[in-house]
């Protein structure tokens, strides 16, 4: 029975690798450094505890663990789902924008590009909700914000601005970002260019009120860089993901947030700007 549950796991695991990676095609090299490989390593963990257990070595190795390890393993076990779990509580708990502030900038943030130079349909998502935002504040001025990845064929702000554009708005509205490798440099150099294109400093910048828009997942985490910042005044705009990258997005995006409290819990960064 316990081999079965290890078999179903592991072919779940590996078609679900196969799928997200069919649906938002990236090269060889970026695809096997990217979150989604996770799910590949998930796998080869599975069918190998698979025939562990079908040779009858998996108890003959958990006879030979001592009491006390096996506490301490199951310790850190639901240790981990326990600040999982609290982590995700806040990342489903964002300040949404309710449309009806009077924001002088938005900030539409990219999520990765196909090997083709192509929008994911996460992005693509991103890119149709900061439309219908932006049509509501047509006074306000919009950054595109994406630098070009390791293993990306261009800067992903070159994507970005043409998808927006052929929403019907004003490429003259639209800035391009194209510098940012992290979301902490896409406000920073976002900021820059807002404060160089109306002629004012950082300071005035960051005091104004901004809209982020970005996927449902990484919105939290997002409004909590843009403060620590420095912006005092930010509002989420969220855009749905898919659901076939629900799974893929909010696990990645736990480790993320997990990893922004353990930067500022011991460094004490992103500071202000």
């Amino acid at each position: 029975m316990l081999s079965l549950i290890f078999l179903i796991l592991a072919v779940l695991s590996g078609v679900y690798f196969v799928l997200i990676n069919i649906a938002s095609p990236g090269t060889f090299l970026g695809t096997i450094f990217s979150f989604s490989a996770v799910w590949l390593w998930i796998a080869v963990f599975f069918v190998l505890l698979f025939v562990l257990e079908r040779r009858k070595v998996l108890k003959i190795i958990c006879s030979r663990i001592s009491k006390r390890i096996k506490i301490i393993l199951i310790f850190l076990f639901f240790a981990g789902v326990f600040i999982s779990g609290l982590n995700l509580f806040f990342i489903c708990n964002p300040r949404l924008s309710d449309g009806k502030e009077n924001v002088r900038y938005v900030i539409v943030l990219g999520g990765g590009i196909t090997k083709d130079a192509k929008l994911t349909d996460s992005v693509q998502n991103r890119v149709r909700v900061a439309s219908e935002y932006f049509k509501a504040h047509s006074a306000a001025l919009v950054v595109v914000t994406g630098g070009k990845g390791k293993f990306s064929p261009c800067p992903e702000s070159d994507v970005l601005k043409p998808a927006l554009a052929s929403y019907g708005i004003d490429e003259n509205r639209i800035l391009a970002e194209n510098k940012a490798k992290d979301t902490i440099q896409n406000f920073m150099f976002s900021a820059k260019l807002f404060a160089e294109y109306d002629g004012i400093n950082m300071e005035e910048v960051l005091a104004s009120p901004v809209a982020v828009v970005t996927s449902d997942f990484h919105i939290a985490r997002a409004e909590r860089l843009a403060s620590r910042m420095g912006f005092s005044d930010v509002y989420g705009v969220a855009s749905k993901t898919p659901p076939l990258f629900v799974l893929n997005s909010y696990c990645r995006e736990i480790c993320s947030y997990i990893k922004l409290n353990l930067r500022i819990l011991l460094t004490g960064k992103p500071t202000h700007l």
